[in-house]
């Protein structure tokens, strides 16, 4: 197991933020991006209807109560659980007035086109409209100068709910929380099926063995194997939890999270069942 110090855990979003830029550096613009927590479905597919972020009261140009802000987005199809494994998708951004402060984002999810999927099988995804609006807080950011990109997961197990009173069986109620990539580590690593590439996705626990608190990952299929990560500092057992047709057996170790380091686990082999 090795550990690598970065400079920060912003710097993964900052790239990817540059990566989507034209030759025009805007400055002062605040960034919205999604990522996932997995649950066990095939598919959860939903669009966003507007992202916002709220100037506070005393900002530049604020309100008594705050204002809120809309935000140019760059398409509303978010397929969540694709968001996994360090990937994100940009929900909205928008240049802002220098020296002006933002504490919360609001995110609207369409009513309507939101999609499950089951073992293969597709549900329409009901969204009640007291739902489709979601507001997570944030520490406030005050622009001045550089690009800021920010960070927020859908915890998606805890999103998509069983309703007989729904065409489906289903109701989606957005949990969204703010990702402080400043205060986490990284664990990345890969997974190997004896002398095989993996050929199934796995599912990965993290357990928090302070606090009992689970997080959960699969691992991609390209490049096969590979699992990333974000955690808060501290102990973790590190727990593979393969289906009866994956052909491998379970698998678990402990690991340690610092904050700003990647925990690189290298290429875990797992051991196929008969052998």
């Amino acid at each position: 197991m090795a550990q690598h110090p970065f400079k920060t855990l912003g710097i993964l979003l900052l790239a990817l933020l540059c990566s989507g830029c034209s030759d025009v550096n805007d400055r002062n613009r605040l960034v919205v991006y999604l990522c996932d927590s997995p649950a066990a479905y095939s598919g959860v597919n939903v669009y966003i209807e507007s992202v916002e972020v709220r100037r506070t009261v005393g900002s530049e140009g604020g309100e008594a109560g705050g204002t809120w802000v809309p935000m140019e987005m760059p398409g509303r199809y978010f397929a969540l659980m694709e968001l996994v494994n360090g990937k994100m998708q940009e929900a909205g951004s928008a240049a802002l007035p220098a020296g002006s402060t933002y504490d919360a984002v609001r995110i609207r999810f369409a009513a309507e086109n939101d999609r499950l999927v089951v073992a293969g099988e597709n549900f329409p995804l009901a969204v009640a409209e007291e739902d489709a609006a979601v507001v997570v807080d944030f520490p406030a950011v005050t622009m001045n100068g550089p690009d800021r990109p920010l960070l927020f997961d859908i915890d998606v197990a805890a999103s998509v709910v069983e309703d007989s009173g729904t065409e489906s069986g289903y109701r989606f109620r957005p949990q969204v929380s703010f990702v402080d990539t400043d205060a986490c580590g990284v664990v990345q690593g890969g997974l190997q099926a004896g002398s095989a590439a993996v050929r199934s996705r796995l599912w990965l626990r993290f357990v928090d063995e302070a606090t009992g608190r689970i997080r959960s990952t699969y691992c991609s299929i390209d490049p096969a194997g590979a699992f990333f990560m974000r955690l808060t500092p501290g102990e973790y057992t590190l727990e593979v939890v393969p289906d009866e047709r994956a052909g491998v057996r379970p698998y678990s170790t402990r690991i340690a999270v610092a904050r700003q380091q990647i925990t690189d686990l290298g290429m875990i082999v797992l051991e196929t069942n008969g052998y």
